[in-house]
């Protein structure tokens, strides 16, 4: 039998044949950096939820009035890892066009969407008209079903009251100018009520067009920035200690003014995205890795490269970054394609591939085409898009 509220909501659900979520919101402390909450313990209070409720016998999970974009990752990694159940996701922004920690609306969407949410968007906060830009970002970085449950209108404070100064015919025709985002999950947040829901679902039907989904882009990013690699970009790979003395110290000695110094020096030297390598003997590289990754985004939001090919070192990377990481890499051999490419795809990353496998480097361009080809058709296999993988020909001098 179910415990008394998810009957409840059943039991209400049945009479319009509709479906019972598990709502997850916010934990109300503030994860590292920002905070003192370190990504494991979020992961395992959403857990706790989670697992909690999937035992209830809810329909689906909707993570929602997230602000902070690694709160939102350890929520859906939590609800894909204990469930499998669809998973819907929506954050809320502010009018400046990012949330309270500063996350942008692309790096959200690009984010979410490789993690394997189901249906993404916004909620909350805004009202309609302020949203709709913000939920036009979102659809031009994602396939996935769009979701739009604004406020009625950004709340003001009358003495000590909150008023939301709209009636449920201004908030349903404001709400009309979302039909041609082709919308696919529409409702209402803070100072909406039935009366406004369906005011908007009468006006809405007549006027929704069916969406037309962005080209695919290869991008990557951080929790607050994304860079689109359709020209040339520039990888900073100074924080790589081969042939560097004064880094393989600072690696063992835990240097990390050390290397946040190399990395500040690139960025003001004008790279895009940063490389991270800590390949060294004699050091836990998975742990070394995972302290540099959290130290150098405490300082910068530009993108980062991931640099290793342990599976392991990359799984526990690309679980701690936040954002949509280049792991750099993988190669033709077919033990790196299977160990490495479930990682890829599990946390949404894209990848290096390098023209090369058992046979080491082909001496012909041919050769290294042909390694090219297994490697995208691998990619594929995992369900990796095609504009994530890009080919390192391994020019020689």
């Amino acid at each position: 039998s179910f415990p008394p509220a998810v009957k409840a909501a059943k039991t209400a659900a049945e009479k319009y044949n509709a479906y019972v979520a598990l709502d997850i919101g916010p934990l109300g402390q503030l994860l590292e950096p920002m905070g003192t909450l370190c990504f494991d313990d979020a992961y395992e209070l959403f857990a706790q939820q989670i697992k909690i409720g999937v035992s209830c016998g809810v329909d689906m999970i909707y993570i929602e009035t997230m602000s902070d974009l690694y709160e939102a990752r350890a929520a859906l990694l939590a609800a894909k890892e204990h469930s499998s159940l669809p998973v819907f996701v929506t954050m809320s922004f502010e009018k400046d066009g990012r949330t309270f920690s500063g996350c942008d609306p692309a790096s959200m969407a690009i984010t979410l969407t490789g993690l394997g949410a189901d249906a993404i968007g916004l909620n909350c906060s805004l009202g309609p008209k302020e949203a709709l830009p913000i939920m036009e970002q979102i659809a031009q970085n994602t396939h996935l079903p769009l979701i739009a449950k604004p406020n009625a209108r950004i709340p003001k404070l009358i003495g000590q009251n909150t008023v939301f100064n709209v009636n449920a015919e201004q908030f349903a025709k404001e709400m009309v100018r979302f039909a041609g985002l082709g919308i696919f999950i529409l409702g209402g947040c803070c100072g909406t009520n039935p009366d406004f829901i369906a005011r908007t679902e009468k006006i809405f039907k007549d006027a929704y067009t069916k969406r037309q989904l962005p080209p695919a882009r290869s991008a990557v990013c951080s929790g607050s920035k994304t860079v689109y690699i359709d020209n040339v970009c520039v990888i900073g790979e100074r924080i790589n200690p081969t042939g560097k003395k004064a880094l393989k110290q600072a690696l063992i000695n835990n240097d990390i003014g050390y290397i946040l110094k190399q990395a500040a020096d690139q960025l003001d030297a004008g790279a895009d995205i940063l490389d991270i390598n800590v390949g060294i003997p004699d050091i836990d590289q998975a742990q070394t890795m995972t302290r540099v990754i959290k130290a150098v985004q405490s300082i910068t939001n530009a993108p980062l490269q991931i640099d290793s090919n342990d599976p392991e070192v990359i799984e526990r990377a690309l679980r701690y970054y936040n954002g949509k990481a280049l792991v750099n890499s993988v190669t033709g051999e077919e033990n790196s394609l299977k160990t490495i490419l479930p990682i890829i795809k599990k946390y949404g990353a894209a990848v290096v591939g390098l023209t090369l496998d058992e046979g080491g480097i082909p001496d012909t361009a041919q050769g290294r085409f042909d390694v090219a080809k297994k490697i995208i058709a691998a990619a594929d296999s995992y369900g990796i898009p095609k504009e994530d993988a890009y080919i390192d020909c391994l020019t020689l001098t």
